[in-house]
């Protein structure tokens, strides 16, 4: 039969190990926090990237058509629609940092 302070050896070895874990948990937390962060980052910047390629694309289209002045005026709206939903973007990621 064990003793108390082998009782106390063994449990003092598993907090020990628990204690391990537990650091080893943290620090693996605190690389996934900023791998993360990293990937948001980048996927913002892909994001911007994408709405100024559309911009882009949308602008090409129009000066390569014979479309009516209607068509012209609805796609310079849609572009400053997007213009404006890009500063708005631009001025959140402002504000998280």
């Amino acid at each position: 039969m064990a003793t108390a302070q082998e009782h106390i050896n063994i449990i003092e070895q598993k907090l020990s190990t628990l204690i391990e874990r537990y650091n080893a948990l943290l620090k693996e937390n605190e690389r996934l926090k900023k791998n993360l962060q990293e990937a948001s980052g980048e996927l913002n910047e892909i994001k911007e990237k994408n709405d100024q390629i559309t911009i882009q694309l949308n602008m090409l289209k129009a000066g390569e058509s014979e479309e009516s002045r209607e068509s012209r005026n609805a796609l310079e709206k849609k572009i400053n629609e997007y213009v404006k939903e890009i500063d708005k973007c631009i001025a959140q990621l402002g504000d998280q940092h």
